[in-house]
This record gives structure tokens, sequence and C-alpha cells, in this order.
């Protein structure tokens, strides 16, 4: 298996001339397994580990604490207020982390690996689905949900990333989520717009 290296432009500028795509074929470089569970109860301590194909935990995602506003609403309201959410190494050195200033109101993303904060714009592409576009040295991120609250992560227009879940219905009590990614790093960033732009 060819070693990536977490760096962002390494992502699709790398030679894949021998490499083996998954069975979806979400793009034309090698895409790595990954996957990890929600709660029932997720609360917001809660820690939510990522894991690659050999069972092995490659980072943590956590929620995001709310600004002092947003948590007012979220203790008003029966149903609370979405959260951001942040990941961590498992050494706890923070990779990425989303906040806003208040729910659906000025997305940021802090890369710690690039050291730079960027805004997220949202694009409404239907009558409620919306993209999410941000750019890190000069580099194009988008992340879109389809029809079926499934992820696609693309890098200058190639997608890098796909996630989605494998549990459709109310009645299970862990949500086990399925990511396709080309690094450890780009599966850890599709993992956090997920939970911040979809869950």
């Amino acid at each position: 298996m060819v070693t990536y290296c977490c760096s962002h432009h390494a992502v699709v500028r790398f030679n894949h001339e021998n490499d083996k795509v998954h069975s979806n074929d979400i793009g034309e470089v090698l895409m790595q397994i990954y996957s990890y569970s929600i709660l029932e109860f997720d609360f917001y301590h809660t820690s939510m580990p990522i894991f690659n194909e050999d069972k092995k935990v490659i980072c943590v995602l956590k929620k995001t604490r709310h600004r002092i506003l947003t948590q007012l609403f979220h203790i008003l309201l029966r149903t609370g207020m979405p959260y951001c959410y942040r990941v961590t190494s498992i050494d706890k050195h923070p990779i990425y982390k989303i906040d806003c200033l208040f729910t659906g109101i000025r997305y940021t993303l802090e890369s710690y690996n690039t050291l730079k904060t960027v805004s997220i714009k949202q694009k409404r592409v239907q009558l409620i689905e919306k993209v999410q576009t941000f750019i890190i040295d000069s580099d194009k991120y988008q992340f879109e949900k389809d029809y079926t609250s499934a992820g696609t992560l693309t890098f200058n227009g190639e997608k890098i990333a796909y996630i989605r879940n494998l549990d459709h219905t109310n009645t299970n009590l862990t949500n086990r989520i399925y990511i396709e990614a080309v690094n450890d790093d780009i599966a850890a960033l599709i993992a956090i717009m997920y939970q911040t732009f979809v869950r």
C-alpha cells in the first residue's frame, strides 16, 4: 500500500499509476478505509475515535464548545443547537477545528498542519442543500452532501474522500460512519465537515 504524507499538496499530485481504487469508484487515487461510531447519547465530552483498516485509532473526533450566545439557545431549546467539531491526534495534539460565530453563521476552519484559519463559504445548490467551500494555500476544497446524506470532499475538483452513514434507521442505538479517503489527514477533515454540516 502506498504511504501518503499528510501534506495537502501531496494528496492528488502523487503518482498513482499502479494504485487500486476501492469498489465504489469515487476517484482515481487509492482510497483507504476508515470508520467511527456515534453513540445514541452523544454528550459534549464524548470522544469518537476514528479507526483505519487495521482497527488502529488514527485520531479522535470531539465537539467544539459553543460560544456564549449559542450555548444560551442550546440550553433554552429542547432539541439543543448543533455543534461544530474538532479533531485531535491520539496524543491530543489538535489537527483541525471548525468554529462559527453562531449556528449557521460565519464558519471557519482552523488547520493546525498549515497554521492557518480560513473561512468556510456556503452556497445553496438546492432548496435546502448547501455546499461548503474553503481555500488553503490557493487550493480549493469543497464538501457536498447528496440526497442520501452521504458526503464527498474534493480537492481542486478531484474527489479525495467520501463519507456515509451505514445505519439509516432511527432504531439503531449507534450510527456507524464509513469513510474512504486518500490519507489519515483527509479522513479527519471529511469527518469534521460531515459532523458539522450533515449530522
